[in-house]
Parts: C-alpha cells; structure tokens; sequence
C-alpha cells in the first residue's frame, strides 16, 4: 500500500487509519527564495522529508503486516509569507487564514478516526501559527488526537549537528543561502541558477522570533549568498533529516491515543 493519502482508496484509508496509522501533514510555501531558487523550495523540501521519513518507517518495519505505520497527506503549498510579497511568485495566506486552514485539515483527519498527526514545517513563517494550531485543537476545541508540529530542521538538529552542518553553514535554515541551495542542489539541481547568487544587505537574525516590516525587501531577500553551498553534501543534511524524523515518527506512535479517540 502506498504511504500517500492522495493515492489511496477511501476503504483503503479507511483501514490505515482504523489500524492507527499516524499521519504526516507536510507545511510549506510558495514564496521568493532569491533570484537562484525556486519558489517551491520549501515545499519541495519538506515533502521530500516527509515521504522519506514515512518510507523509511515502513521499510524498518518490513515484517509488520497491515497498512503502512505512516501516511503523509498532501502539502499545504501556501503558508504564512506575507514578509515575502515585495517579490513576485510569492503567494500568502494571513496567519489567521492559514491557521484556519490547517485547523480544518487536522479536525477532518481527527473525525475519521486518526489518532496521531505530526504537522512537519519547511518554512520558518509557518512554525508560530502551527504551533497556534496544536494549541487550539487540544486545550481550546478538546479534539482527540495526539498532535505535534515541528520543522523538520528542529528533529534533525544533533544529526546536523554532528555532520558539521552549524559550523559549515552560518545560517541554519536561513532564508535562500548556503543550507537551502545546498539541499535543493541535491534534489532538483536543474532549478537551481547558481550565477544568480548575490550577497544580501544586512538582516537580523538571532534566538528572538523578531519581524521588522521590509526587512527581507532590504535584505534582497536572502539572509546569505550560498557561495558555499555544495549539492553533496546537501544530501548527507537531507539523509540526516529524513533518519531523525523517522526516528521521531517511531517515537511518537509509542505515546498513548488521546481519550476518546
């Protein structure tokens, strides 16, 4: 059986989510990623993650029978990238819509039966208002379910870490620059326009979630020039991410369903 919602039956889903499937909600974005990107790129991203992840999942759990352990269901394309919309080919959902939107998403899932969702991120904009939604589904609405949201840089941390990936790289994920190219340079190198590569104006970066109305139009709309972005290792960073959330996604089947679920 395949590990995509989209490809399944509804008996087919049907089953999956009455034998406890968890389910993969892949967050990302259509927004202006410098001129050397693609504006899919967080979505490209994350959905590879994702897939990869729950694959990985099942192939370690290659004697288990039934339906695949994990299920991802398709991409929110469109995030929250109003910081973006100085630059064309951005497109945007405000936080309050966006949350909306993915609230739906999570109490549609919920009311046929599954009983765990982890919401993945590959945008930085998104990462609050998913968070808005964990919070309004379990302690505002009492949905049951078990739901956690997380980008997929953050399950990887110690794995990036110990490839070097902090230390290689300044910013990580950064907006456009070195982690970025590096990682769309291993999946799809043909839309990548590497001549195009420019160092941005300052930005603020830093641990405080800060915004500064125009700061990436400023910027350019890079946080740095990816001059040392390499494709190679763009895929040991993307093996890196795919291992850690598998390994989280095994972790996260083992906590008890939520009552009444």
């Amino acid at each position: 059986m395949t590990i995509l919602i989209e490809e399944l039956t509804r008996e087919a889903a049907r089953q999956a989510y009455d034998a406890g499937a968890t389910v993969i909600l892949p967050t990302g974005s259509i927004e202006q990623h410098g001129p050397h990107l693609p504006v899919f790129t967080d979505t490209l991203l994350v959905t590879h993650v994702a897939r990869e992840a729950a694959r990985l999942v099942a192939s370690r759990q290659s004697g288990r029978s039934g339906p695949p352990p994990v299920l991802v269901a398709p991409t929110l394309h469109t995030g929250v990238s109003h910081h973006h919309l100085a630059f064309a080919g951005t497109m945007s959902l405000p936080a309050t819509v966006y949350v909306d939107v993915v609230s739906e998403l999570v109490r549609g899932l919920a009311g046929h039966g599954v009983a765990r969702i982890l919401i993945l991120n590959g945008h930085g904009g998104n990462e609050h208002p998913n968070g808005t939604v964990v919070q309004r589904m379990v302690h505002d609405e009492g949905v049951p379910v078990v739901i956690a949201s997380a980008s997929y840089w953050t399950l990887a941390r110690d794995a990036m870490q110990a490839l070097g990936v902090y230390t290689r790289y300044e910013h990580v994920p950064g907006h456009a620059g070195d982690f970025e190219t590096a990682l769309v340079l291993a999946l799809r190198p043909d839309l990548v326009h590497l001549e195009a590569r420019r160092d941005p104006l300052a930005i603020l970066q830093g641990l405080a979630h800060t915004a500064r109305p125009g700061a990436f139009a400023r910027a350019g709309g890079t946080t740095d020039n990816a001059a040392g972005a390499d494709g190679e290792f763009g895929k040991l960073i993307l093996e890196a991410a795919v291992s850690s959330v598998a390994d989280y996604l095994e972790a996260f089947a083992k906590v008890p369903p939520a009552s009444g679920s």
